[in-house]
């Protein structure tokens, strides 16, 4: 297939499970403005990187996209992955006080990051220009467009907040399925960012029935999982294999890493 093709178009046949970025937390900052290549690295002020490491979390920029109401200058959000999403704004320091942050209403992240790869704005902004037409005005406040997620070869990508479920390959009826009735398809889903590779494939597998992961064990590119899937404990087995893949429009092929259940006891 030519690799003047979007990434996501060549990409269309791979598999989304075990692709989540990982972070057990994530800090979103409002940035109304442009982002260029690597935003968080630009324009994050290094007191919050050294915030964002010692609270165990990761950094993205969001901004609201057209035709939806923006949020006062400092506005944040984070998202550890439980139950509950805050909001707070920056301190005068340039910082968040969690204990001062409120909860909110659940919130989708969808990359438009067209800067850092071209299927992020194409495919991503097109997403967003849909759900505004279809979507109902209650519905699609809850969009905030973000900067990179990784995968973007798997877009239009998302992250559903606060459950910090990396996405790929929406739809607007996914999205609005997702933020009406809090339910998504397991063909959209990558993972939650705060399980590991392996552990996101045996997530998608059993999607939507919930994954506890008791124990495990690595084996040279063998995984092993004592997983508790409602009443009943089983273990799984997922191998990591390489692949050549183009991760990102206009590069080469690279090395990637895929893995792939092939025992379930």
């Amino acid at each position: 297939m030519s690799p003047s093709l979007p990434c996501s178009v060549i990409n269309a046949p791979s598999a989304l499970a075990g692709t989540a970025p990982t972070a057990t937390s994530w800090l979103i900052l409002l940035h109304q403005g442009a982002w260029g290549d690597r935003p968080v690295d630009t324009l994050v002020p290094p007191e919050l990187h050294v915030w964002a490491q010692e609270h165990d979390c990761k950094i993205l920029l969001a901004r609201t996209p057209q035709r939806a109401p923006t949020f006062p200058k400092a506005t944040y959000w984070f998202s550890d992955g439980g139950s509950q999403l805050r909001q707070g704004t920056l301190t005068a320091n340039g910082l968040p006080v969690l204990q001062d942050a409120l909860v909110c209403e659940q919130m989708l992240l969808i990359c438009t990051n067209g800067k850092r790869d071209q299927c992020c704005a194409t495919f991503g902004r097109n997403l967003i220009s849909e759900c505004a037409d279809s979507l109902p005005p209650e519905q699609f406040t809850k969009i905030l467009e973000c900067s990179h997620l990784g995968g973007h070869r798997f877009a239009p990508t998302g992250m559903m907040l606060p459950q910090n479920l990396a996405l790929g390959r929406l739809d607007p009826s996914a999205v609005l399925r997702l933020l009406a009735d809090q339910a998504v398809d397991s063909r959209y889903v990558r993972g939650s960012t705060s399980l590991s590779p392996a552990q996101q494939v045996i997530q998608a597998h059993l999607w939507p029935v919930a994954a506890e992961f008791c124990s495990s064990a690595v084996m040279g590119s063998f995984s092993e999982f004592t997983v508790r899937v409602g009443d009943a404990t089983e273990t799984f087995l997922v191998k990591q294999t390489m692949a050549q893949q183009i991760a990102s429009c206009g590069t080469e092929q690279k090395q990637i890493a895929q893995f792939t259940i092939i025992g379930r006891n």
